[in-house]
């Protein structure tokens, strides 16, 4: 079983390796992500929960 603290670390390497890639897609990705959760209709708060508890329904643990 993969501890936490290793999840962590293997997380932070592939975040390097997609922050170095020439590729649009992470930071296009990434900008439509805040944008997604920024407040408006509905607060940022509860589009959070919201993904979360579909998260946890469909076992999502990640």
């Amino acid at each position: 079983m993969i501890h936490l603290h290793e999840k962590n670390q293997e997380r932070k390497r592939l975040n390097g390796l997609i922050a170095k890639s020439p590729m649009q897609v992470p930071g296009t990705v990434s900008e439509l992500s805040k944008r997604v959760f920024s407040d408006g209709a509905l607060s940022k708060k509860h589009k959070e929960l919201t993904a979360l508890s579909v998260a946890v329904v469909q076992n999502c643990f990640d």
